[in-house]
């Protein structure tokens, strides 16, 4: 057990580095508004939803192949993702989470 005499130190941040993290956040929020301005506009489009589509089958599939133990199919499952996931970002999309088929929210206990 700590004695009572010791008083315990704060590391107190500086003005710069509050408002610094204040504009990091700011820079986050917006960028995250922009993702979802592109996002909105690409789902809106047949071709984009199709797009959506494929990588998400893409995805199943590497799953699947990881469960049977089909390391030649995982890779070229992979290699076929490489291209596009790589459009996806130049597009300004975030990728799909390829474990997207876990349940969310708490555990049941």
């Amino acid at each position: 057990m700590t004695p009572r005499s010791e008083t315990k130190k704060y590391a107190r941040r500086s003005t710069d580095q509050i408002v610094a993290d204040l504009e990091a956040k700011i820079a986050a929020v917006k960028a995250r508004d922009e993702a979802k301005k592109v996002a909105s506009e690409v789902k809106g489009s047949p071709d984009g939803v199709a797009f959506l589509a494929a990588v998400k089958a893409a995805d199943r599939a590497l799953r699947l192949a990881g469960e049977q133990k089909n390391d030649a199919m995982q890779r070229a499952l992979e290699a076929a993702r490489a291209p596009l996931t790589e459009h996806l970002v130049s597009m300004g999309l975030r990728l799909p989470d390829r474990k997207a088929g876990r349940p969310r929210g708490r555990k049941a206990s």
